[in-house]
């Protein structure tokens, strides 16, 4: 039985979610990426499905499967327009049971059963709508089929076919409701229609003979939401003084259809919302050429590699294409040592290497043309902070200490992210300590990246991969933002940066000479 579009059993669905965003979000620049989605969809409440990584493969596979389906325009533009109704009628109702439930006369009345009789008219309609159409379709994900089944089943059950019955022949019988109404000093009197002349007709009659061709229109259409809705209710319970067998028609179809919105359609109304933002978020980079992927998950970390995979927070700023990086880790490969020259890109690495794994871990395609990626229990980061004077701690106790901190949490199922640590002590007090920190990751076993200025980390052990960021071989201040794999090469580019902004000591000293 389908119960969720974005959890195959209704115990996943029911699982804890987390409602804040993980702690490393802020250090791989996800919440940069997730901003403008949730501002977007803010009606839908959607952060608690962005928030919780998943760490079941059967979940992730079902879920890229519905997402794979809804790349096609005509079935995503399908959903589109039905998510939006029904959720929207969704919350309306909600609004209009409370007030079907008050006491007060002034919200409970019949212009508010009125208005819920609205409400279940469009809903039938969107809701059979949207059944014949995916009848006519050939559905491949077990989500989109497994709720197209459950829809089928839903219209053909003898309660939403009475439901449909009971609204049309409502409708029928409230369209021969007619009514005089007489508005004079402030009263409104209403009297039962007895064939009195249609002043309307007779007025359009009278000016027929002055029409010359097409004329523009000024009349406007009227809002379905009352401007003055207590006037409207107090007209509606004397019209109903002259109608009562269709108005308690209306009272009886309220009590019994109370709750008539089905919970399992409404809930896949929001919820296929996470599906669509995201191929909303990411059409503009499809558009500029941008490779997308629906990686293969390992549970063991083992044979991990991206082609041609970019920082999505990055390209979203930037006004032309991101420069693109692959890696391969294979067993026992499980640390890339990131070196080289500084502003080449190694952070930027390092941020993608996060994102990739944990938007891979929502279930959604993610960027770069192919990848295998590890299927985590946790992404834990470490980035420079600004200094906090207010702790009376030095920028290398607060390392040391977030450190511990990470080490502390860190499985062999983790990931772990580490950008220019110990950038504070000397060079030999750093070398000592970051050779410790290797220890502890190399006995983890979980796959890292290490950004670091200390070439000498590169070459650790048969589970370390160095890879470094490269420059233009005929202008080494340029950046090419490529980071390959290969040795460190122990140059110093600061040099070649300094000569280009002519800040060389011979540089300087030509001009302090003049």
């Amino acid at each position: 039985m389908f119960f969720s579009i974005l959890f195959p059993a209704a115990e996943h669905h029911r699982a804890q979610r987390q409602i804040a965003p993980p702690e490393c979000f802020k250090d791989l620049n996800l919440d940069q990426i997730f901003a403008p989605i949730l501002k977007e969809k803010k009606e839908f409440e959607l952060e608690s499905f962005f928030y919780t990584p998943l760490q079941d493969p059967d979940i992730i596979n079902y879920r890229q499967e519905v997402m794979r389906e809804l790349e096609d325009d005509e079935l995503r533009t399908l959903f589109t327009e039905f998510s939006k109704r029904v959720y929207d009628l969704g919350r309306y109702m909600d609004n209009i049971r409370c007030l079907l439930n008050s006491k007060d006369s002034w919200k409970n009345n019949y212009l508010s059963r009125g208005q819920m009789l609205d409400c279940a008219e469009r809903y039938c309609r969107t809701v059979s709508g949207l059944s014949e159409r995916l009848s006519r379709l050939t559905l491949s994900s077990s989500g989109l089929r497994g709720f197209a089944e459950y829809l089928s089943a839903y219209c053909a059950s003898e309660d939403y076919r009475e439901l449909c019955s009971q609204v049309e022949q409502l409708r029928k019988e409230l369209s021969r409701v007619e009514y005089c109404m007489l508005i004079k000093n402030g009263t409104i009197s209403i009297r039962k229609y007895e064939g009195q002349a249609d002043h309307s007709k007779q007025i359009l009659a009278t000016f027929e003979k002055f029409r010359q061709g097409n004329v523009k229109e000024y009349r406007q259409e009227l809002p379905e939401e009352p401007h003055a809705a207590h006037v409207e209710a107090a007209v509606l319970d004397m019209v109903a003084k002259f109608y009562k067998d269709i108005f308690a028609a209306l009272n009886s179809f309220c009590s019994k259809f109370f709750n008539f919105d089905n919970e399992t359609i409404l809930r896949f109304s929001r919820e296929i919302q996470f599906y669509l933002s995201w191929l909303d978020y990411i059409r503009p980079f499809r558009e500029d050429g941008l490779p997308f992927n629906f990686p293969t998950l390992s549970d063991t970390g083992e044979n991990l590699f991206v082609l041609e995979g970019y920082d999505l927070a990055l390209a979203a700023i930037l006004e032309e294409k991101p420069v693109t990086n692959d890696f391969v880790l294979n067993a026992p490969e499980r640390i890339i040592v990131v070196t080289g020259p500084n502003q080449s890109g190694k952070t930027t690495f390092a941020r993608f290497f996060g994102q990739i794994h944990y938007l891979a871990s929502l279930g959604l395609c993610v960027p770069g043309r192919e990848a295998t990626l590890h299927l985590f229990d946790n992404i834990l980061t470490h980035f420079e902070r600004e200094e906090d004077l207010s702790t009376l701690k030095g920028k290398l106790q607060d390392d040391l200490e977030r450190l511990h901190k990470l080490l502390s949490k860190a499985t062999s199922r983790s990931i772990i992210i580490i950008n220019e640590v110990f950038s504070s002590t000397t060079l030999s007090d750093a070398l000592s300590l970051s050779k410790n920190m290797m220890d502890e990751v190399s006995a983890l076993g979980a796959p890292t990246v290490l950004v670091t200025f200390l070439d000498e980390l590169a070459s650790y052990g048969p589970e370390t991969v160095s890879m470094m960021s490269t420059v233009k071989e005929e202008d080494p201040a340029q950046r090419t933002y490529k980071i390959i794999r290969k040795p460190p090469d122990g140059l110093a580019y600061a040099i070649h940066i300094a000569g280009k902004y002519g800040l060389t000591y011979d540089q300087l000293s030509r001009r302090l000479n003049k």
